[in-house]
């Protein structure tokens, strides 16, 4: 009988299950590999606009990391020093672009424009627009990392600084304290944006992911789309892998349970009225603009009837992708953040792996999918060519989440619960079944509701991998919204940022809950 004391303790078994996880995780991207040695028939490797493309992609990125944390980092941690009125609410509609797709925001933008009067080449459209539209999604990234890193300081530490110069001294030294951390954040908002082929092809700045998608889906080349995938992944890993190795260590460390009382914010007559203000600035730029845009059409005609019947077409397809998705992502998430256990190393090396995956492009996975269904025999169609292997490749993109909140709820978890059964002759089984997993069930709920939104917004992925006739609600907005009526596709988005809504109140719910127990 295996010891549940097994579970605090060291041992070879954890390299090797890690080793294991994170071989499975990217294993949908090894045919890539293999497909970019096919040969072009004609132009150059890359293709001949596809280096034009990636500039005005690092463009639009390289703008988003500087507005989100120039913006996010700042009023991230002015809020988590602050308690103000209305919080919750704020906070709510702030997280509600984090949870559907960036070209939902685009068509707001756009629609926004058209029903303004503006010309096609005003700033809501072209490179402009879409650095709009993906500050809109990337900005409630890092203001949230920003309050929560905030959140992370001790009362200890707060009292101190106040001492030593009253609520600015600790404002600064929050800030300084906080910004490598939001620094990561808004790069990451930034590398998310060079695969991103819906803003750019809805305003009017086609960039490296609508190139991708061109080649594959237009051009039918294979070959040429799997190597300017693995291009753009290349520069991804570049950008990305030295600032995660740096800091991966630290956040390993700062995920862990700590015995430290948070910070007591406060509630001054400035706080009282400038948080909210800053706040509902940036939801008005955030939320309530675009919103409007996809408004405007549905107030002149709402087509309800075609509306439903889309919906009820596409929703039974979109539940099963998200739980699907969510439920591998979220058993393997928390089998890996176990395996890792308390072994630093290991948590950092996980850490790392996770953000990389994250900031891989999507369609990364779902062409090596797509390839490996192309060579495969007929009689495995239930493992590349189904739902099956769309869910698959959306639980990868959103397994990194399920890691970091995995990793979080064992962390609270105490080394003397398994030591204490080992002693008294517990079964593995039955500690399982009696005490680790009651304790985590809050946290997995909650990372398996997260991770379905998650890859419900990933239409990329949908795109590449869907079997025929099998589309998801964000899918049929993304293919019907250049044809289609405005007042049909904006009554959509919305149809869709209400459903987003819902499972958001949901997820609140279940935070509280994972808080309290």
């Amino acid at each position: 009988m295996v010891s549940c004391a097994v579970l605090e303790r060291p041992g070879t078994w954890r390299v090797i299950g890690i080793t294991v996880g994170l071989l499975l995780a990217f294993a949908p991207a090894v045919p890539l590999l293999f497909a970019a040695g096919v040969q072009n028939g004609g132009g150059s490797m890359l293709g001949g606009n596809f280096g034009a493309a990636l500039g005005r992609s690092f463009a639009v990125a390289a703008a988003v990391a500087l507005l989100t944390v120039g913006i996010g980092l700042p009023t991230g941690v002015f809020a988590g020093l602050s308690d103000f009125p209305l919080r919750s609410f704020l906070l709510a509609l702030l997280a509600l672009p984090l949870l559907v797709p960036s070209f939902l925001w685009a068509i707001g933008i756009s629609m926004l424009r058209t029903s303004s009067g503006m010309s096609a080449t005003s700033f809501l459209s072209g490179y402009s627009g879409a650095v709009i539209a993906f500050v809109a999604v990337g900005l409630p990234l890092v203001f949230f990392v920003s309050l929560l890193s905030t959140r992370g300081i001790s009362r200890g530490q707060a009292d101190a600084a106040r001492l030593a110069g009253g609520e600015s001294n600790l404002f600064r030294h929050a800030l300084r304290s906080v910004s490598p951390t939001a620094a990561v954040a808004g790069v990451l908002g930034g590398v998310l944006t060079l695969a991103d082929p819906g803003p750019g092809q809805i305003l009017g700045y086609n960039g490296a992911g609508f190139a991708i998608l061109t080649s594959f889906a237009a051009q039918y080349d294979f070959g040429l789309a799997a190597r300017q995938c693995l291009t753009l992944s290349a520069l991804v890993i570049v950008i990305v892998l030295p600032v995660v190795v740096l800091l991966a260590p630290r956040f390993a460390a700062s995920l862990l349970a700590r015995d430290v009382a948070p910070l007591a914010p406060i509630r001054a007559p400035l706080t009282n009225w400038l948080a909210p203000v800053l706040l509902f600035s940036i939801i008005i730029f955030t939320v309530v603009l675009p919103a409007a845009g996809l408004i405007a059409p549905v107030l002149r005609d709402f087509p309800a009837a075609r509306v439903a019947q889309e919906v009820r077409r596409t929703l039974p397809n979109t539940l099963v992708y998200a739980a699907a998705a969510s439920g591998i992502a979220t058993i393997l998430g928390f089998a890996l953040a176990l395996i890792a256990g308390r072994e630093r190393r290991l948590r950092a090396i996980l850490l790392a792996a996770a953000v990389v995956l994250f900031a891989l492009p999507s369609s990364f996975g779902a062409l090596g999918i797509l390839h490996a269904g192309t060579a495969a025999p007929a009689t495995l169609d239930f493992l590349f060519r189904s739902k099956f292997a769309a869910s698959a490749g959306l639980a990868m993109h959103c397994l990194p989440l399920a890691v970091i909140i995995a990793m979080r709820s064992i962390g609270t978890t105490s080394p003397s619960w398994a030591n204490a059964a080992a002693v008294h002759g517990v079964p593995l089984r039955l500690y399982f079944g009696r005490i680790l997993v009651p304790h985590l069930l809050p946290a997995m709920l909650l990372a398996a509701l997260l991770c379905a939104l998650i890859a419900t917004a990933d239409v990329s992925t949908i795109l590449l991998l869907h079997p025929p006739g099998e589309t998801s609600l964000p899918l049929a907005i993304f293919t019907v919204m250049a044809n289609a009526p405005e007042s049909l596709v904006g009554a959509l988005c919305l149809a869709y940022l209400g459903g987003a809504a819902v499972l958001m109140c949901l997820a609140a719910a279940l935070a509280r809950f994972a808080r309290d127990t």
